[in-house]
């Protein structure tokens, strides 16, 4: 008999737990962790959001610090897996992580080139949602096999008020308009030409155009967050506070706005909006 509760964000209908939810609940307590019924149906409600607009289908993974125990922080959303918290950055119950720049950081474990759906040569996105505004140096996550030709990166905002990406991009792809503060959702995308789209909190930027990027092949090395994995070696560390991180493929302007509108959802059930 499926499992259900009382969804109050539907008008008070009852219907069962999605499955999805429930296999990640089940990893988070295989791996050692827990999650409370009022957690179930926050990330619940969350994925049927994310399913009604279409971007779970164009999502690759999840990654929610905003969690009740570092276990489920670590666990990710869709593809299950058990990420690692490297050299002790410090988890906050309900709200993050947060790194020092220079020596702490996760391992998702997600490699593009293996793990990747809709993440492919050709079409990326990656996405972080900071809660402490920084404006230092370093990158919120990403890795990079080669520069320029397997690479994906972004900074939601460095010291000069630049937010910036590489995927499979021979320079940096900088976007200056709108991006005053690094809170939020900052996500970047390509879908198969030579222009990188930016987001900031499902507002779409100025592209960065007429770029030289390569659609040869995609990171085999995975993603860290707090920093890069530059071929297997933690590098440009940002001193930051990460509540969320997700990764694809390229999302719709309107499916932007509405996967922002979710996380901030989740973000706001839990108290770590901002």
């Amino acid at each position: 008999m499926p499992i259900t509760f009382l969804n109050r964000a539907r008008g008070g209908s009852t219907r069962a737990f999605d499955a999805d939810v429930l296999l990640w609940r089940d990893a988070v307590v295989a791996n050692g962790g827990s999650v409370s019924l009022e957690r179930l149906i926050i990330v619940d409600q969350f994925v049927f959001s994310e399913k009604e607009a279409g971007t779970w289908a164009l999502t690759d993974d999840y990654w929610g610090f905003w969690a009740e125990n570092a276990i489920q922080a670590l666990t990710s959303l869709k593809q299950l897996r058990l990420a690692t918290a490297v050299n002790t950055p410090t988890f906050t119950t309900d709200r993050d992580y947060t790194f020092n720049a220079t020596t702490q950081y996760i391992s998702t474990g997600f490699v593009p080139s293996t793990h990747g759906v809709n993440f492919t040569a050709s079409n990326q996105r990656i996405g972080f949602y900071e809660r402490t505004a920084t404006g230092s140096n370093g990158l919120d996550g990403g890795a990079l096999t080669t520069a320029g030709s397997n690479a994906a990166y972004i900074a939601n905002k460095n010291a000069t008020n630049v937010m910036f990406a590489v995927l499979n991009s021979t320079a940096n792809a900088n976007f200056t308009l709108s991006v005053s503060s690094s809170l939020g959702l900052k996500a970047v995308s390509r879908a198969g030409g030579t222009t990188v789209l930016g987001y900031d909190r499902g507002v779409r930027l100025t592209d960065a155009t007429g770029l030289t990027v390569s659609n040869a092949a995609r990171p085999t090395h995975g993603i860290f967050i707090g920093g890069l994995n530059n071929a297997g070696t933690f590098s440009s560390g940002r001193a930051c506070s990460i509540g969320f991180g997700v990764t694809g493929g390229p999302l719709s302007d309107a499916q932007e706005a509405a996967q922002s509108a979710n996380i901030q959802a989740w973000a706001t059930s839990v108290g770590a909006n901002v």
